[in-house]
């Protein structure tokens, strides 16, 4: 089945959407953002359609949507949305309002539609690799496990305002909650945060209504199995990096999303020790696969669901009031 798809939203991500739904047969793509000029530019580089705000949501033809957007905008949207009885993939995080995430659940459920955070991370060959692994060995087998993610940041002024969703936590730190819930399961405590701002000439991008988002913390959890887990993030380093490491009694491993860090994998009695590189995927094409095909009813959803933005979003809102 073809489906028409809507990108709300025409900055840095939609054209990482605009290339998954490219990439998998979808050429019907109709975009659209409050500013006017950038959404007919992007449709002009893609030789796709531009419709005004009002118009895409509205439309009968229109089967699916992406949210791209800023994360404060998304509530609106999603109301929007889901009024029209319109199934979404949404830019993380969805919302961070519990109250809200728990009535929009009720109602996607009730009108059967998809809903699914854009949490890519688990769509990468490395993550999938060693969750079969772990799965195979036993999540019990794990002791600790370390994140790291680390970002310089984009130039949008909203990425580091607090009014706006911005921020290190917002940006970076959900998708290692995302990826911790997916390997270890349900998160009990937050032991400890540490939440820093370094660069304080940000705050020249924002008005004076607004404050700067910490762009470095530290966090400290236990999982239901009491699996210990740090976090590292940032916004302030020259360029991007994720990594995990994981260890337990019969082995430790580090591995990333990047292609440039390979898996490696250590077991103490030296029998299966492993360095592999992973060639590059663009996660967004296997990403968007998986919700076209849950869309389209040849899949049922079982990742990325509302109810794992909704345990995403109590524990970001713990670290925030920590």
């Amino acid at each position: 089945m073809m489906n028409k798809i809507g990108i709300i939203g025409c900055g840095r991500q939609a054209p990482k959407h605009i290339n998954g739904y490219l990439s998998n047969g979808i050429k019907d793509i109709y975009l659209s953002d409050v500013d006017k000029d950038k959404a007919g530019e992007l449709a002009k580089e893609y030789n796709l359609k531009y419709l005004p705000s009002d118009e895409i949501i509205n439309s009968k033809e229109i089967t699916a949507y992406s949210i791209c957007t800023p994360p404060e905008t998304h509530d609106l949207i999603i109301d929007n949305l889901i009024e029209r009885g319109k199934s979404f993939l949404c830019e993380k995080p969805i919302s961070l309002n519990l109250d809200k995430l728990h009535l929009n659940e009720k109602l996607i459920n009730e009108k059967k539609l998809v809903a699914m955070g854009g949490y890519i991370y688990k769509f990468s060959p490395a993550h999938i690799h060693v969750k079969k692994l772990i799965e195979n060995a036993g999540k019990d087998t794990i002791q600790k496990a370390y994140f790291r993610i680390a970002s310089p940041g984009s130039n949008a002024p909203w990425q580091f305002s607090k009014k706006l969703g911005g921020g290190v936590i917002n940006e970076m730190v959900v998708h290692i909650i995302d990826l911790v819930q997916w390997y270890f399961g349900d998160i009990k405590a937050i032991k400890y945060v540490s939440k820093k701002i370094y660069l304080e000439h940000r705050i020249k991008t924002l008005n004076e209504a607004d404050e700067l988002a910490e762009d470095y913390v530290h966090i400290k959890l236990v999982t239901r199995s009491n699996l210990e887990v740090e976090i590292e993030a940032d916004l302030i380093s020259s360029e991007f990096i994720q990594y995990a490491q994981f260890n337990s009694e019969k082995f430790e491993c580090v591995l990333s999303i990047q292609p440039n860090i390979p898996l490696q994998l250590k077991y103490q009695d030296k029998s299966m020790d492993v360095c592999k590189f992973f060639e590059f995927q663009n996660l967004y094409i296997d990403q968007i696969k998986y919700f076209l095909q849950c869309v389209n009813k040849n899949k049922t959803q079982e990742i990325s669901t509302m109810k794992e933005s909704i345990a995403i979003a109590r524990t970001i809102n713990e670290i925030i009031d920590f």
